[in-house]
C-alpha cells in the first residue's frame, strides 16, 4: 500500500454536541485500520467551527450556545482513547477553522498523507453534512482521501480498483490489491479503454478485422500493465480479475460498481491544472451515486486551491 505517515480522520458531533456522528465512529474505526496496517500516526481533528447549538429558555427565548461544550470535548477524547487502547499513537486536535480548509492546509504542510472521514452526517438540512465536506477534499486536498460509508461494517468482501494507465492508476491497482489481501477478499480492477485519435482516424481506411485486432492488443496491453502493477502485493493470477469497458471512465466505473457491489472503490482524481480553478473529477461525481466506501488517491502535481497558511 501507499506509504502512510500520518493520518487524519475528521469528526463531528452530534446536533445536541454531545457524542460523535456515526459517519465519524466509522471513519475513526478505518482509520485506526489504516494506522494499524501501515505502523502511521493519527490525528483526530475536529473543527468547532460549526458548533453552536440553541438552548429555549423558560419564557420562550433562545440561547445561542458557539464552541465544542465539554460533552463534546469528552466524546473526542473517548474517540482518541479507542484508539491508543487499539495500540495506534494518537492525539486529539480541535480547530476553529473550517474543516476542508484546515485539513488541506496541513496536508500542504506535509502533516497528513491520509484524510479518513464520513461519507455522511447525520445533520442534513443545516448544511452541515460531512458528505460536501468529502467533495471539496477530494476538488482540494493534496493527500489521498478515504470517505468511509457509514452503514459500513468495515470488513471488505470485495474491493474494486477503477484504474487507468497512469502513475496514479497503477497505483490504485497497487492499493486495492494490497487492502484486498489484508482482507483476504477478491480484488476487481476495472479499465475503461480509451481509443486514441489516430486509430479512430484510420478506422476508415482499415479492415474491421484489423482494427479488431488493434483493439484488442490495447485491451490486452492495459490488462497486462494492471497485472504487473498488483504484482508486488498479489503475486498470484487467481482471485484478481481485471474488467475492461469501451466507454467513458464515470460509466464503466458506476456500471461496475452496479455489477460488483464492492465494499470499497479505490480509484484516482484528475491533476488541477491552476491554483483555483476546479476541476470536475470522476471520483466528485461518483461519491454521491454509490454506495460503497471511496478512497481517493492523488497524482504527482496535484494542485490544490489552498494556501498552506
Amino acid at each position: 500500500m501507499q506509504s502512510f505517515e500520518n493520518i487524519l480522520v475528521g469528526v463531528e458531533l452530534n446536533a445536541e454536541g454531545t457524542d460523535a456522528t456515526t459517519g465519524s465512529r466509522k471513519a475513526l474505526a478505518q482509520g485506526i485500520w489504516a494506522a494499524k496496517a501501515t505502523g502511521a500516526k493519527l490525528v483526530v481533528l475536529h473543527s468547532s467551527y460549526y458548533d453552536e447549538r440553541e438552548e429555549r429558555l423558560g419564557g420562550g427565548g433562545e440561547v445561542v450556545h458557539e464552541g465544542t461544550p465539554n460533552s463534546g470535548r469528552d466524546a473526542l477524547n473517548r474517540l482518541v482513547d479507542e484508539a491508543r487502547t487499539a495500540g495506534v499513537d494518537a492525539h486529539l486536535e480541535v480547530s476553529e477553522e473550517r474543516p476542508w480548509i484546515e485539513i488541506s492546509r496541513r496536508a500542504l504542510r506535509g502533516e497528513v498523507d491520509l484524510v479518513v472521514v464520513g461519507k455522511r452526517n447525520e445533520a442534513e438540512e443545516d448544511g452541515r453534512r460531512l458528505g460536501s465536506v468529502s467533495i471539496k477534499l477530494l476538488r482540494k486536498c493534496p493527500c489521498a482521501v478515504w470517505t468511509v460509508k457509514p452503514g459500513h461494517d468495515l470488513v471488505q468482501k470485495l474491493v474494486l480498483g477503477a484504474a487507468d494507465l497512469s502513475d496514479v492508476g497503477l497505483r490504485v491497482a497497487r492499493n486495492a490489491a494490497w487492502i484486498a489481501k489484508q482482507h483476504g477478499c477478491e480484488v476487481h480492477l476495472v479499465h475503461a479503454l480509451t481509443i486514441p485519435m489516430s486509430l479512430q482516424l484510420e478506422s476508415g481506411r482499415i479492415s474491421d478485422e484489423e482494427f479488431a485486432a488493434r483493439v484488442e492488443e490495447l485491451r490486452s496491453d492495459a490488462v497486462s500493465k494492471l497485472r504487473e502493477a498488483a504484482r508486488p502485493v498479489w503475486p498470484e493470477d487467481e482471485g484478481l480479475t481485471i474488467h475492461v469497458g469501451k466507454g467513458a471512465p464515470f460509466g464503466t466505473i458506476q456500471e461496475a460498481v452496479a455489477h460488483l457491489d464492492p465494499d470499497l472503490l479505490v480509484m484516482g482524481t484528475a491533476t488541477q491544472g491552476i491554483a483555483g480553478v476546479l476541476l470536475g473529477t470522476t471520483a466528485e461525481r461518483l461519491l454521491p451515486r454509490v454506495e460503497c466506501s471511496i478512497l481517493a488517491l492523488k497524482p504527482e502535481g496535484f494542485v490544490s486551491p489552498v494556501k498552506a497558511d
